[in-house]
């Protein structure tokens, strides 16, 4: 049986969208497109269902017969004089198993899941563009013609290095240099309305992103053994060959965290990629609603750069800041030293009457500044 298909773009990637009641009191699967968004039920205007899928079966039958077309036409324009060798070609088959293999390799070698899944995923990517792992040059041309940022063409490079280098070959790579940009930073208002517009465990989520500066990889490893809600603080098992640190987290975040359930080992799933899947669906349905286009470029490692930007003016102690955020090298400190340039009266002010008071604006995040006729000044960045 032909799988369902969807009428406007021909795709097999549906999503149900519940049923849809007829005036004759029938019931029909209603579905939406996953690729062009198109919306569209078993009997959509009058057309039956067969009928949509025979449009389908016919598009791709054409696509073929043209494929087929075109390589016999290919076929004839080879010159006969040169003998077809099939020894020593690798075939799709071969270069699939090359990779589970490299990634096995790679398992024994010690990396991290997340690099493992990257230079897989790379591998197979230039696989579908028609790379012959057996010809370096043909992996060049693909990386240059591909249309990749340069950090993407640098992965790229490093996975099919690794990949020589299991089977003892050499090569001359490309050279790529990378260009360093200063990240994007919001202000804490934008963060504060992504969390409030999340669901319960992605707001959990990102308010510990917010106030540790932990990588999202790091928050998906946390066990409940690692976080002490008694004291307060969280226990960081670092990744990318960082520091572990012991960080503090405030009460807000302990009540946030007691209310999810505690039945798993682990407080988040982990499979960083399917929070980011999760998160980019939540932040467009935030962004259409607030009607503000710059929360489109806040992504998981946003919160990282905010937290030790805001940090550091706060403190301006860069040690400190290295410190949290498990950095083994200061070079990749001092970035957030010249990332946003705060005014001198862009602060918020509190007056405490109370030692509870200020207690609770310490909690805050506010700085004691003066005692005036009694009463103790606060104030905090905005």
């Amino acid at each position: 049986m032909c799988p369902l298909t969807c009428p406007e773009c021909c795709s097999s990637r549906l999503f149900k969208n519940g049923l849809r009641k007829l005036r004759t009191g029938e019931k029909v699967q209603t579905y939406i497109c996953r690729e062009c968004g198109y919306r569209f039920s078993e009997k959509k205007l009058g057309v039956s269902l067969k009928e949509n899928q025979q449009r389908a079966i016919n598009s791709h039958v054409s696509i073929i017969r043209h494929n087929q077309i075109c390589a016999l036409e290919a076929k004839n324009l080879e010159p006969q004089t040169e003998p077809k060798t099939v020894a020593g070609e690798i075939t799709q088959q071969d270069s699939k198993g090359k990779i589970v293999t490299f990634e096995f390799w790679l398992l024994k070698q010690g990396y991290s899941k997340s690099t493992i899944t990257s230079r897989r995923k790379l591998l197979s990517r230039l696989l579908r563009l028609g790379a012959n792992f057996n010809d370096e040059e043909s992996v060049k041309a693909i990386i240059a013609r591909a249309t990749w940022s340069i950090s993407r063409k640098i992965n790229a490079v490093d996975a099919y290095d690794s990949l020589l280098k299991m089977e003892g070959k050499t090569w001359t790579p490309p050279i790529y240099k990378r260009v360093r940009k200063l990240p994007f930073i919001p202000n804490e208002g934008e963060l504060d309305q992504l969390i409030a517009g999340s669901s319960r465990r992605m707001a959990t989520f990102l308010q510990m992103l917010k106030e540790t500066g932990m990588r999202s990889g790091e928050a998906c490893m946390l066990k409940w053994s690692d976080i002490d809600l008694v004291n307060n603080c969280i226990r960081v098992i670092p990744e990318k060959n960082s520091n572990p640190r012991n960080l503090s987290i405030s009460n807000k975040l302990v009540s946030m965290l007691n209310a999810m359930p505690q039945n798993t080992q682990r407080a988040f799933t982990y499979n960083t990629d399917a929070w980011i899947r999760n998160y980019s669906r939540q932040r467009k349905k935030i962004t259409f609603k607030l009607k503000n286009p710059r929360l489109l470029q806040i992504h998981f490692h946003t919160f990282r750069h905010w937290k030790a930007t805001t940090e550091y003016h706060k403190t301006k102690d860069i040690l400190h800041v290295k410190e949290m955020l498990g950095h083994k090298s200061i070079n990749n400190t001092l970035l957030y030293t010249q990332l946003v340039v705060f005014k001198d009266d862009d602060f918020t002010a509190r007056v405490a009457h109370s030692e509870i008071e200020s207690c609770q604006l310490i909690e805050a995040g506010f700085e004691f500044v003066c005692d005036f006729n009694g009463n103790k000044l606060f104030r905090k960045r905005k």
